[in-house]
């Protein structure tokens, strides 16, 4: 494989925030995926290949506040790829590889709301990608939403409660090798850690 990238990062603000944004190329050879139609069967693609840009912002919007977002915009495809279809041999080339989503955004606020305590919630957006490699079937986009709370209990011990999918969404995440199995995305859940340093 080869792979070009050209990126700019810069301190904003004092260095009390930062941006970056980058652009690539990638390219893959000689790559074995599975067969939709038998999963128990590896084809070999030729070579597939990306392009994208991705962002990101770091930014305190207030004294207390801290905002961070990232976005990525790709387009991924097949170059060299012919799979069986039916019985017979059909070309791939220029379709999109399963499970690969277009765009993909997240976005993160953190609120230091008094001292030793952070409250925050973020989303996470990933959006359509195709089931197969004909590029007939879409796994649709999806929003989530996380919550935190944090309370730095000693300088040495930090108490996290964090809540994935407050909003029990209902979503897939990818193509579980055939066209019509898919993995139900994790719904609401609730998770409480400590984080003591000896």
């Amino acid at each position: 494989g080869r792979q070009f990238e050209v990126g700019i990062k810069q301190s904003i603000m004092d260095k009390k925030g930062e941006w970056s944004l980058a652009a690539y190329h990638i390219a893959k050879k000689n790559l074995m995926t599975r067969d939709n139609a038998n999963p128990s069967l590896w084809m070999q693609v030729g070579q597939q290949s990306t392009r994208g840009i991705e962002g990101a912002l770091s930014l305190p919007v207030a004294s207390t506040v801290q905002l961070d977002a990232n976005v990525a915009l790709l387009k991924a495809r097949y170059d060299d790829f012919t799979e069986s279809a039916g019985g017979a041999a059909v070309s791939r080339v220029g379709n999109a590889p399963p499970n690969v989503p277009k765009r993909q955004a997240n976005l993160w606020l953190g609120w230091k709301a008094s001292p030793g305590w952070t409250i925050s919630g973020g989303l996470r957006y990933v959006g359509e990608r195709f089931a197969n490699s004909a590029n007939t079937i879409l796994l649709p986009s999806y929003t989530t939403a996380d919550l935190a709370v944090q309370w730095q209990v000693r300088p040495d011990t930090t108490l996290t409660l964090r809540g994935f999918n407050v909003f029990d969404k209902h979503y897939f995440t990818t193509a579980y090798y055939t066209t019509n199995q898919w993995f139900v995305g994790e719904g609401r859940r609730v998770e409480l850690t400590v984080n003591h340093r000896f």
